[in-house]
């Protein structure tokens, strides 16, 4: 029970990688509060992790609107008092798009959800861990950083400003005890990776993969590590 009593906040907490390490977190005793869009994909991760005797919540939440970030925050801070760990999940892409070509209702809608929407998250966020002195803030870029794709639109450039914004972050908040760090997979197979890539590609990891480094982030990393990017690319 590496997380016991911890209370962790996931956004994109319905699917793909959110989806897993919300279950990860709860399967180590944390209180996973999941947020998304969708409250029907929502319910079936809380389901699953009822399921496993795990502990969860589940809030809507649409990472593009301050106002509602910074109202789940405080609903969930209310209730339970405290957030201890962030996962910064949300994310979306728009694949066959060649960059160039993406249009500016394209790169808004990335933009927005994949780098405004995780400063409104942590803006919410960040002053009740540094009133504590403590927590754990994990961003979730993309291999595409290192890789990136001619025909993947606004997404490889909204991952680089995850990278820079966490990077920054993690030295703006360093002094208040706070470790923020992140994790930049290649190919998952979720339903979003697969307009991309064939199920079964062999290239693929599994979402519980990354789920096994968000734990060691949260769990398992030295005090002094933080503005670091775990890379994860499975070819």
């Amino acid at each position: 029970m590496l997380l016991k009593d911890q209370v962790s906040l996931i956004t994109g907490g319905g699917r793909g990688i959110g989806r897993a390490i919300a279950v990860y977190f709860a399967g180590e005793g944390a209180l996973a509060v999941v947020t998304g869009r969708d409250m029907e994909r929502l319910n079936a991760t809380a389901d699953e992790i009822r399921a496993g005797g795990g502990k969860v919540e589940a809030h809507t939440l649409d990472v593009r609107r301050a106002d509602d970030a910074a109202a789940v925050v405080e609903e969930v801070i209310n209730k339970r008092g405290r957030i201890d760990l962030l996962v910064n999940n949300a994310g979306v892409t728009n694949y066959n798009t060649e960059v160039w070509a993406t249009t500016m209702e394209e790169w808004d809608e990335v933009m927005n959800t994949n780098l405004r929407g995780m400063h409104a998250v942590c803006r919410a966020v960040a002053p009740h861990m540094m009133e504590r002195k403590q927590g754990t803030i994990i961003n979730i870029g993309s291999s595409a950083v290192r890789q990136p794709s001619a025909d993947y639109g606004a997404y490889p450039a909204s991952k680089w400003g995850v990278v820079g914004y966490t990077i920054s972050l993690a030295r703006s908040l360093r002094s208040h005890g706070i470790r923020v760090n992140g994790i930049n997979p290649g190919g998952v197979d979720t339903d979003m990776g697969r307009t991309a890539r064939p199920e079964g590609d062999p290239r693929w990891m599994s979402g519980e993969q990354v789920a096994q480094a968000a734990l060691y982030l949260a769990a398992h990393a030295p005090a002094a590590m933080t503005g670091q990017f775990i890379e994860l690319y499975g070819g």
